[in-house]
Order: structure tokens, then C-alpha cells, then sequence
């Protein structure tokens, strides 16, 4: 093995190119244009379209980031399938006579999110960063030595031959190579004990072609594009994704509790259809019907985990995967990029950044820690149709009315308005974690009636929520009074669940007696309004 010893200094060193990490250096450049960047990277650009990578739908955070934040908005209009938000099915599994149950919207909701091809998104960003970074391909990062005023990093190419160089700042973006959370001991176990598996044909799965029903009940029948949905199936112990990727593509993921099912009985293209056919039959009797050709097939044993520490005085930072991992149900993958790339920004570029260190770590542990929280026994309840509609309706009008509040009215950006305002703060937690422990009890829903079969959640609690998260005055005073409100509502939804056992009546009654939503016209919305 050669070595050369010549050892350029950059300002910021980020260890992966991927989605985090290039959006990490499009941010950085966007903010200090004089910065010096250099991204060590494992392959080489441009992706093929259609590459294989966790992390394929985005929510409202992640979607504003990539849009606003990184300015990919008319790529993601033009090369992405826009989403049709979350949709919930339950099939009754192996008695499965036809029938179904559905909860969802039936049209695009006010803001825009995507169904992403990774390798499209992220060539295009690469291409906007351009040659205002020092992109180092087919190489990975040895070792990290602590030197004065910076780190010595070592770097190897595909050749063997061994570099140096020093930074003043190293950020972890390698997704599951997690290179810092090993080399600092970081990893924490999570309490969420699941596995996954997931493969993508070449084809268009369409829900609409095996579960559409015509009848008057059915508030779906009309809605063309409820595939563009990102499309859970349930059942008791999983749930099994259903993503459009573009017109030729389609991901499929089957994610469970290891306590009720095994990773031995999916562990192959074969065996996940022998599982479809006791599951979720209706399906696979779909699947064999197209014979779509499989593109891929990968698992993932244990996925959760969670890192000790994020950020540090000593000049690294954890970002992406890198830092951690909850759950795909909600999709919020991207969100946990924006929010780590954006205060990883202000410790980097701000005068006096590095002061607000101690705190960035306070807020990503708890908010790790709470999506923990929200995904802790969840699995085990998905045989119940009830529980289904309860606890996402819950868990998505919880998310709406808190953090994209947060992040899309700029506050992530302040993070002093964390450390004002944190009892304010607390309090959505402390709310949530009574619902999610209450939810977690046997019986717990066992008052509830008889829900219809189709629920449209368009006029619902979750629509309200929706259209509340940009407000048009971005000031502390009035994001803080929104939050205020938010939480008193939150506190009525709660009390639903938790006392008064009528849950689904105020989920569709409260709005009527809400102030009305206001929404800015813009190019994510189209200016639409409830």
C-alpha cells in the first residue's frame, strides 16, 4: 500500500455524499460561500436512476427542505411523483373475501410532499454544489486523529494509496457505516425491536387496479392517483409499504416486530411472497399477476438504533443516518436530515455558534427519544383497525401542529427560541407520551364503535392541522402563540382518547369549532386554501 502524505486543509470534511451529505455542503455553501469542503465518498457520480436507498417518501419538513432550504423545487415538480400523503389498509389478512378498510385523503393535501428517486435527487444536488467542493470518489475514511485546531483524517482510494487531511470540522453523513458513532462508542440500543426487508420491480403497482372498491360508501372510488400515496397494509405484529418511485418503478417494504414475525420467513424474494400469501394474499395474487421483474431485495435486522451525542466542541458532527435511526412509518427520514443539517449550519457558520452545542444535543436526543416513544409497542396493536385509526390520526395530527411549526416558521434556525420557550415545548411531549402510554394498555380502545369502513380524513382534524403549520408572521411572539393554541387543541384530542372515549366525534367536530386555518399562497401549496 503507498501512501501520500501531502494534506490539503479544508474547513469541513463530511464523510458520505449521499442525501445528507450533499445537502449538508449546499447548505453550508448557501450560508458561507468562502467555506473549503471536501466530501470523501464510497462511490462515484452520476447514480443510475433507480439506485436502491432507504429513504424514498418524504414528509413536511424534509419536503420543505429539499424545496426552499436546498432549492430543488422545480427538479422535485418535474422528476418526482408528488405524494398523496399516508394511506392506511387493512385486508383481513388470510380471510381476506374482497372486502377492506381504508383511512386516507382523497386528493393531494395543501402542501407538497414527494416520492423520491434517490439516485435523480441526488445527482441533481450534486450538480448544484458543482466545483464549489473537493469531492473525493471510490475512497473512505480510514481513521480520525484529533490534532490541533482540527482532525488528520485519513483517506484511502480504490487504489489503496492513503491520504491526509485536515479539517477544522468532520460531519458523519455515511448512513449506516456510521464511521464516527463507531469510532466514538455513540451507538445507543433503541426500545424498538424490528426488522425489514424491501425490494422495488419495474413496474407501476397500482392499489386502484386491487382495491377499489365502487360502492357509494367508498369516498376513494373517484380519487385516480391514491397510489401515489405512500400505502400501508396492516396487520397484527407489520405493516408492508406500497411507494411509487416514477411510472417504471415501485418499492415494496414489509417491516415488523421480531416478536411476531421472523426475518428467517421474508429473507428472500421467494419467502416474502410465501409470507404475502398468508398475510396479505390479495396482493400477492396482484404481484404474481403482473410478474413484475425484481429489481432488488435487501433486509435489515434490528434497523433502530439510536447515538449517545451529535455534536461536539471538538469540531465533528453526526448527520442522517449516521446519527441515528427511528422507524420508516412515518417517513421522516428526511425531516431528521434537515433538522440536523440545519443546526449543524449555525454551529459551523454563526459567530458564537459552537455556544448553542450543549443545546442542539438537548433537542435531537429528545426528539430521537420521542419518536421512539411513538413507534414503542405500536406494531403489536396493528391487527386492530381501531387502534390503526387512533394512534396515526393521533401521531399525525401531533406532528403537524409541533415540529413543522417549528421548522417551516423558522424557528430550528433560532435555536434560541428552544431555550426560551422549552417548557412550552415540554408540553407537547408530556401530551403525546400520555396518549402513546395509554394507547400501549390492553383494551385501551375497546369502548370505541364500530368505525365505517372507507374514512376520508379530508375535513378532519388532520386537515385542520395541515393547513395551520406556515404562518404569515414568522415572529417569536406569534409562532409561540400558535404553539400555545396548538397544544390546548392537542390537550382536547387527548382528552377524547384518553377520558371521554369519543375520539372519532371530536376528530371531526373540533374543526368546526376552530379558528380558521390560514395558509399562504405559494408555489408548495398552489395557493390552495380549506
Amino acid at each position: 500500500m503507498s501512501t501520500d502524505n501531502s494534506r490539503p486543509i479544508h474547513d469541513v470534511l463530511i464523510i458520505g455524499a449521499g442525501l445528507a451529505g450533499l445537502t449538508l455542503a449546499k447548505q453550508l455553501l448557501d450560508r458561507d460561500s468562502s467555506l473549503d469542503i471536501c466530501i470523501v465518498h464510497n462511490r462515484r457520480f452520476p447514480y443510475p436512476e433507480r439506485i436502491h436507498k432507504v429513504g424514498e417518501s418524504t414528509i413536511e419538513i424534509g419536503a420543505y427542505y429539499l424545496a426552499d432550504t436546498i432549492g430543488c423545487s422545480d427538479h422535485l415538480q418535474r422528476g418526482h411523483v408528488r405524494k398523496m400523503a399516508m394511506r392506511f389498509i387493512e385486508t383481513q389478512g388470510s380471510a381476506h373475501d374482497g372486502t377492506y378498510r381504508e383511512v386516507g385523503i382523497d386528493k393531494y393535501p395543501e402542501h407538497h410532499t414527494f416520492q423520491l428517486d434517490r439516485g435523480k435527487i441526488e445527482n441533481h444536488i450534486r450538480g448544484l454544489v458543482g466545483d464549489r467542493v473537493t469531492l473525493i470518489e471510490h475512497s473512505r475514511v480510514l481513521d480520525i486523529d484529533k490534532v490541533e485546531d482540527g482532525h488528520l483524517i485519513s483517506v484511502r482510494d480504490h487504489e489503496g494509496v492513503v491520504s491526509k487531511r485536515k479539517t477544522r470540522w468532520v460531519v458523519d453523513a455515511s448512513g449506516r457505516g456510521r464511521v464516527l458513532m463507531k469510532k466514538f462508542g455513540l451507538q445507543r440500543e433503541s426500545a424498538l425491536n424490528r426488522s425489514a426487508v424491501w425490494f422495488r420491480v419495474a413496474g407501476k403497482i397500482d392499489i386502484n387496479e386491487f382495491l377499489n372498491e365502487q360502492g357509494e360508501n367508498n369516498p376513494f372510488r373517484f380519487s385516480e392517483e391514491r397510489g401515489h400515496s405512500t400505502t400501508h397494509l396492516t396487520g397484527k405484529g407489520y405493516w408492508v409499504w406500497i411507494i411509487p418511485i416514477s411510472g417504471e418503478t415501485t418499492s415494496v417494504g414489509i417491516v415488523f416486530d421480531n416478536e411476531v414475525h421472523s426475518l428467517a420467513d421474508v429473507s428472500s424474494y421467494q419467502l416474502a411472497c410465501e409470507w404475502f400469501r398468508k398475510y396479505e394474499p390479495s396482493f400477492l395474487r396482484y404481484l404474481e399477476m403482473k410478474n413484475f421483474p425484481v429489481i432488488d431485495f435487501v433486509m435489515s435486522k434490528n434497523y433502530s438504533y439510536l447515538s449517545s451525542k451529535f455534536i461536539s466542541s471538538d469540531g465533528w458532527a453526526l448527520t442522517g443516518e449516521a446519527g441515528g435511526f427511528v422507524d420508516p412509518l412515518y417517513s421522516n427520514g428526511t425531516d431528521f436530515i434537515a433538522i440536523s443539517n440545519t443546526m449543524i449550519t449555525n454551529a459551523i457558520t454563526r459567530p458564537n455558534g459552537e455556544r448553542q452545542i450543549d443545546l442542539i444535543n438537548k433537542v435531537l436526543t429528545e426528539t430521537y427519544e420521542n419518536f421512539i416513544e411513538t413507534h414503542r409497542g405500536a406494531l403489536l396493536n396493528f391487527g386492530d383497525w381501531n387502534y390503526v385509526f387512533v394512534k396515526t390520526s393521533w401521531d399525525t395530527c401531533f406532528y403537524f401542529m409541533f415540529l413543522p411549526v417549528l421548522y417551516l416558521n423558522g424557528k430550528v434556525d433560532e435555536l434560541d427560541f428552544f431555550d426560551t420557550y422549552m417548557s412550552d415545548l415540554a408540553e407537547f411531549y408530556n401530551l403525546h407520551r400520555r396518549v402513546t402510554d395509554y394507547l400501549r394498555k390492553p383494551g385501551a380502545l375497546q369502548h370505541l364503535r364500530d368505525l365505517p369502513r372507507f374514512i376520508n380524513l379530508a375535513g378532519s382534524m388532520v386537515q385542520y392541522a395541515h393547513a395551520c403549520m406556515i404562518l404569515p408572521d414568522k415572529s417569536d411572539e406569534v409562532v409561540l402563540a400558535r404553539l400555545r393554541e396548538n397544544v390546548k387543541i392537542l390537550g382536547q384530542l387527548a382528552d377524547a382518547i384518553t377520558v371521554h372515549g369519543d375520539f372519532e366525534k371530536q376528530f371531526r367536530d373540533l374543526p368546526n369549532h376552530l379558528p380558521c386555518p390560514w395558509l399562504l399562497p405559494n408555489e408548495h401549496s398552489g395557493g390552495v386554501t380549506l
